[in-house]
């Protein structure tokens, strides 16, 4: 085989590899979402990682607002899997309103916002859900 041929078998392989691996990532995102949806209304965010890591965070609460539980999948490849978080900012997540997680992430600054991003959305998507008056 020449030079070319072998660069293009092995850029396949890792692709093959890479399409395997997503399919066990939605899976695993799938039971997550099962999983917290169990503790409430679920909110989710996501922070696309370029260079580093992203991350995919769920965060649950009841009809009142109050924080039930939260899981976050933070990495760079495929081979990472959900876990349970219990902290945002050096905060206990568990137990907090949702208005009271809003004026703390409202007081951030773009790079602060940029850098808790999948956070940020994912209690914003609470809170609208709350104001909205939808449950799931």
């Amino acid at each position: 085989m020449s030079g070319i041929s072998t660069l293009l078998l092995v850029i396949f392989v890792l692709f093959c590899v890479q399409a395997i691996g997503g399919v066990f990532q939605v899976k695993d995102y799938r039971k997550a979402i099962k999983r917290v949806h169990q503790l409430g209304n679920v909110g989710v965010g996501q922070k696309r990682g370029r260079l580093f890591s992203g991350n995919i965070v769920m965060i649950a609460c009841n009809n009142e607002g109050v924080i039930t539980g939260a899981e976050i999948m933070e990495g760079l490849t495929f081979l990472t899997k959900f876990k349970e978080t219990n902290t945002f900012l050096e905060m206990e997540l568990k137990g907090k309103m949702v208005p009271e997680l809003m004026e703390v992430i409202n007081r951030f600054d773009k790079k602060q916002r940029k850098k808790y991003k999948g956070y940020v959305r994912a209690i914003e998507a609470l809170d609208m859900r709350l104001n909205q008056g939808i449950t799931l």
